[in-house]
Protein backbone atom coordinates (compact mmCIF):
# COMPACT_ATOMS: atom_id res chain seq x y z
CA UNK A 1 0.00 0.00 0.00
CA UNK A 2 1.51 3.45 -0.97
CA UNK A 3 0.67 7.01 -0.03
CA UNK A 4 -1.02 9.44 -1.66
CA UNK A 5 1.46 10.87 -4.84
CA UNK A 6 2.27 13.55 -7.01
CA UNK A 7 0.28 12.53 -9.41
CA UNK A 8 -3.18 12.09 -7.28
CA UNK A 9 -2.77 15.76 -5.99
CA UNK A 10 -2.09 16.82 -9.50
CA UNK A 11 -5.25 15.46 -10.68
CA UNK A 12 -7.61 16.75 -8.08
CA UNK A 13 -6.06 20.03 -8.78
CA UNK A 14 -6.66 20.01 -12.75
CA UNK A 15 -10.10 18.35 -12.01
CA UNK A 16 -10.80 21.49 -9.45
CA UNK A 17 -9.39 24.24 -11.54
CA UNK A 18 -11.61 22.71 -14.84
CA UNK A 19 -14.58 22.86 -12.53
CA UNK A 20 -13.60 26.34 -11.14
CA UNK A 21 -12.75 27.89 -14.68
CA UNK A 22 -14.73 26.38 -17.64
CA UNK A 23 -18.12 25.70 -18.29
CA UNK A 24 -17.81 22.07 -16.97
CA UNK A 25 -18.89 20.43 -13.68
CA UNK A 26 -16.10 18.55 -12.27
CA UNK A 27 -16.05 16.22 -8.94
CA UNK A 28 -13.69 14.64 -7.01
CA UNK A 29 -14.92 11.68 -4.29
CA UNK A 30 -14.63 8.52 -3.16
CA UNK A 31 -16.44 5.59 -3.60
CA UNK A 32 -16.50 1.29 -2.39
CA UNK A 33 -17.74 -1.12 -5.21
CA UNK A 34 -19.06 -4.68 -5.23
CA UNK A 35 -18.11 -7.27 -7.64
CA UNK A 36 -14.74 -8.13 -9.40
CA UNK A 37 -15.57 -6.22 -12.96
CA UNK A 38 -13.08 -3.67 -11.34
CA UNK A 39 -9.82 -4.10 -10.12
CA UNK A 40 -9.14 -1.62 -7.71
CA UNK A 41 -7.69 -1.23 -4.50
CA UNK A 42 -10.80 -0.06 -2.03
CA UNK A 43 -11.89 2.84 -1.42
CA UNK A 44 -11.31 3.90 -5.02
CA UNK A 45 -10.94 7.34 -6.02
CA UNK A 46 -13.29 9.35 -8.65
CA UNK A 47 -12.15 12.22 -10.70
CA UNK A 48 -14.57 13.68 -13.40
CA UNK A 49 -16.00 16.16 -15.84
CA UNK A 50 -19.32 16.35 -16.91
CA UNK A 51 -21.21 18.89 -19.08
CA UNK A 52 -25.66 18.77 -19.19
CA UNK A 53 -27.52 19.84 -22.19
CA UNK A 54 -30.65 19.55 -20.84
CA UNK A 55 -31.29 15.91 -19.84
CA UNK A 56 -28.30 15.07 -21.48
CA UNK A 57 -24.48 14.90 -19.47
CA UNK A 58 -21.51 13.93 -21.14
CA UNK A 59 -19.19 12.76 -18.82
CA UNK A 60 -15.83 11.83 -18.61
CA UNK A 61 -14.01 9.77 -15.41
CA UNK A 62 -11.12 8.41 -14.16
CA UNK A 63 -10.79 5.85 -11.35
CA UNK A 64 -8.05 4.58 -9.06
CA UNK A 65 -7.01 4.47 -6.09
CA UNK A 66 -5.38 7.18 -4.43
CA UNK A 67 -3.44 5.04 -2.16
CA UNK A 68 -1.67 3.08 -4.79
CA UNK A 69 0.51 4.22 -6.71
CA UNK A 70 0.85 1.00 -9.19
CA UNK A 71 -2.57 0.97 -10.85
CA UNK A 72 -2.06 3.84 -13.25
CA UNK A 73 -3.91 4.40 -15.90
CA UNK A 74 -6.81 3.42 -14.12
CA UNK A 75 -9.94 2.51 -15.34
CA UNK A 76 -11.60 5.45 -17.21
CA UNK A 77 -14.72 5.72 -19.32
CA UNK A 78 -15.92 8.61 -21.42
CA UNK A 79 -20.25 8.49 -22.64
CA UNK A 80 -23.67 9.60 -22.39
CA UNK A 81 -26.50 9.92 -19.78
CA UNK A 82 -29.77 10.39 -19.49
CA UNK A 83 -30.66 12.54 -16.63
CA UNK A 84 -34.62 11.70 -14.63
CA UNK A 85 -34.51 14.27 -12.01
CA UNK A 86 -36.93 13.09 -8.55
CA UNK A 87 -36.08 15.73 -6.13
CA UNK A 88 -34.09 15.38 -4.35
CA UNK A 89 -32.33 12.72 -6.53
CA UNK A 90 -31.13 12.79 -10.01
CA UNK A 91 -31.77 9.01 -11.70
CA UNK A 92 -29.72 8.20 -15.19
CA UNK A 93 -29.29 5.91 -17.69
CA UNK A 94 -26.54 5.93 -20.42
CA UNK A 95 -23.57 4.15 -22.35
CA UNK A 96 -20.24 4.45 -21.96
CA UNK A 97 -16.38 3.62 -23.48
CA UNK A 98 -14.02 2.12 -21.37
CA UNK A 99 -10.59 3.00 -22.86
CA UNK A 100 -7.73 2.53 -20.67
CA UNK A 101 -8.75 -1.53 -20.13
CA UNK A 102 -6.09 -2.25 -17.79
CA UNK A 103 -7.72 -2.61 -14.77
CA UNK A 104 -11.47 -4.09 -15.81
CA UNK A 105 -12.92 -7.22 -17.58
CA UNK A 106 -15.82 -5.35 -18.41
CA UNK A 107 -16.39 -5.51 -22.34
CA UNK A 108 -17.07 -2.40 -24.35
CA UNK A 109 -19.32 -0.85 -24.77
CA UNK A 110 -20.62 -0.66 -21.15
CA UNK A 111 -24.09 0.47 -19.67
CA UNK A 112 -24.15 2.86 -16.34
CA UNK A 113 -27.26 3.13 -14.27
CA UNK A 114 -27.36 5.28 -11.28
CA UNK A 115 -28.76 7.65 -9.10
CA UNK A 116 -27.24 10.46 -7.71
CA UNK A 117 -28.28 13.07 -4.66
CA UNK A 118 -28.49 17.03 -6.17
CA UNK A 119 -26.33 19.73 -4.76
CA UNK A 120 -22.35 20.30 -4.85
CA UNK A 121 -22.10 16.92 -2.62
CA UNK A 122 -23.27 13.92 -4.02
CA UNK A 123 -23.65 10.92 -2.87
CA UNK A 124 -24.59 8.27 -4.93
CA UNK A 125 -25.27 4.71 -6.17
CA UNK A 126 -24.16 3.24 -10.18
CA UNK A 127 -24.19 0.23 -11.87
CA UNK A 128 -21.56 -0.18 -14.59
CA UNK A 129 -22.06 -3.60 -17.03
CA UNK A 130 -20.88 -4.70 -20.53
CA UNK A 131 -24.02 -4.33 -22.88
CA UNK A 132 -22.88 -7.23 -24.87
CA UNK A 133 -21.88 -9.47 -22.02
CA UNK A 134 -24.03 -9.02 -18.65
CA UNK A 135 -21.95 -11.55 -16.69
CA UNK A 136 -20.42 -9.93 -14.23
CA UNK A 137 -20.45 -5.65 -14.18
CA UNK A 138 -20.02 -3.37 -10.58
CA UNK A 139 -21.69 -1.40 -8.24
CA UNK A 140 -19.91 1.26 -6.95
CA UNK A 141 -21.34 3.80 -3.93
CA UNK A 142 -19.89 6.55 -2.74
CA UNK A 143 -19.84 10.53 -2.71
CA UNK A 144 -18.23 13.16 -5.01
CA UNK A 145 -17.76 16.76 -4.46
CA UNK A 146 -18.74 19.28 -7.70
CA UNK A 147 -17.01 22.51 -8.42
Amino acid sequence: MGSIGIETIAGILVTVAGGKFTPLSCYVGLHGSTGESIELMQPSGTLGCEYDIERLRMFFEHQSSPADGGDNPGVNHAGIKYLIPVNPVTFYVGGSYEFSGTHTTLDNPLVVVGAETQGDVRFFVEHINSMFNPDGGETLMGVKYVF
